[in-house]
């Protein structure tokens, strides 16, 4: 398990110089690589998990060799591998792609009411308004049910995103309360990242969870805060520079990869 130490927090957010001293800068995403890259089987990242929190303590990805979906709440960073059970991770490892930020609500509110899919969605854009802008999502309560999938740790050559979600194990949890979180990305985000939107589930006892495919929630608490700082690090891998970055039917790809 990963978390961030306070004080080299401190030091690293004023090097990124945000102009207040000792603060991290909030509600920047940083990205390393990209969602098209990730189809085309850029499994091979550069970027550790100790560096990535540098960056931000809330966010989601996944591991080298595509081993099984990362969430990081708290500045903490579990994987969910192949069974869908939460693991503590070293710093060392490595990711191929991973969004986080410094997550600090802007606007909160309570439901108190069921919402499937489509109506928590509206909602949250709705309390996100500008849709030409990213969001980060977080909602901790109760759900009727969750829906997930993790991926299995991938073997050279690298099959091909598409064939590989084929075999992917799914998981349905019910009655289960827990954290859902993630990101709202523009649609001319796509291939940059995932436009839509993109969202992973760690259980209140922190045991299992996953990439979400479908949800039903109950009640809880949603946060949201609206991003309009980026910074995406791109590889400088030959993996990354062979890469299709702009296949035909791209967001039909990424919408069978995400289980949309």
């Amino acid at each position: 398990m990963v978390k961030q130490p306070v004080a080299d927090m401190d030091l690293r957010s004023s090097a990124l110089g945000n102009g207040v001293s000792g603060k991290p800068p909030i509600n920047r995403l940083y990205q390393t690589s990209t969602m098209a890259a990730l189809l085309d089987a850029v499994y091979d990242g550069e970027t550790t998990l100790d560096e990535l929190l540098q960056h931000g303590n809330f966010g989601l990805g996944t591991f080298n060799s595509l081993d099984g979906e990362m969430i990081v709440t708290d500045g903490v960073v579990r994987q969910f591998r192949a069974e869908g059970l939460a693991a503590e991770v070293p710093g060392s490892l490595k990711t191929p792609f991973a969004c986080v930020t410094y997550f600090e609500p802007e606007k909160n509110v309570t439901v108190d009411t069921p919402k499937d899919k489509e109506s928590f969605e509206a909602l949250v854009d709705q309390l996100l308004g500008n849709p030409n802008l990213f969001g980060a999502v977080r909602f901790t309560g109760l759900f009727e049910r969750v829906d997930t999938r993790t991926v299995f740790c991938q073997c050279k050559p690298y099959p091909h995103m598409l064939e590989v979600v084929k075999k992917q194990p799914t998981f349905t949890m019910e009655s289960v309360s827990g954290t859902m979180i993630g990101f709202r990305t523009p649609v001319y985000m796509q291939g940059v990242n995932v436009a839509g939107y993109h969202l992973h589930f760690l259980s209140e006892d922190h045991k299992r969870g996953g990439h979400v495919t479908e949800y039903k929630i109950v009640k809880g608490m949603l946060e949201v805060a609206t991003i309009s700082d980026l910074q995406v690090q791109l590889p400088r891998t030959k993996q990354f520079a062979q890469a299709n970055l702009n296949p035909e039917s791209l967001s039909e790809a990424i919408r069978i990869a995400e289980g949309g």
